[in-house]
């Protein structure tokens, strides 16, 4: 299995992208005023919520997350990942 590292980049650009915007109200603001609630299909989607769709996380996985997110990664020995797909990545 290879992962697009290409399109997981430009994926993550994106959604870092649409946080900056969320977390500043003044863009929300201005993104609101172009955004028509009363054109035809304008209605909002709405998503179930569902609690704990995949269990709880343990601290290890909030440990990868945070890895992943800083592009770091774990101490040698200190993997979640099997030692093949850890080889795997690295090439």
């Amino acid at each position: 299995m290879k992962i697009d590292i290409q399109r997981l980049d430009e994926r993550i650009k994106k959604l870092q992208e649409a946080r900056r915007i969320a977390a500043d109200p003044e863009l929300v603001s201005i993104l609101l005023d172009f955004v028509s609630t009363d054109a035809p299909g304008a209605a909002p989607v709405l998503t179930p919520k569902i609690d704990h769709a995949f269990g709880s996380r343990s601290d290890r996985t909030d440990e990868l997350i945070q890895n992943v997110v800083k592009g770091t990664t774990a101490e040698p020995g200190n993997s979640i990942w099997p030692t093949n797909v850890r080889a795997a990545v690295a090439k």
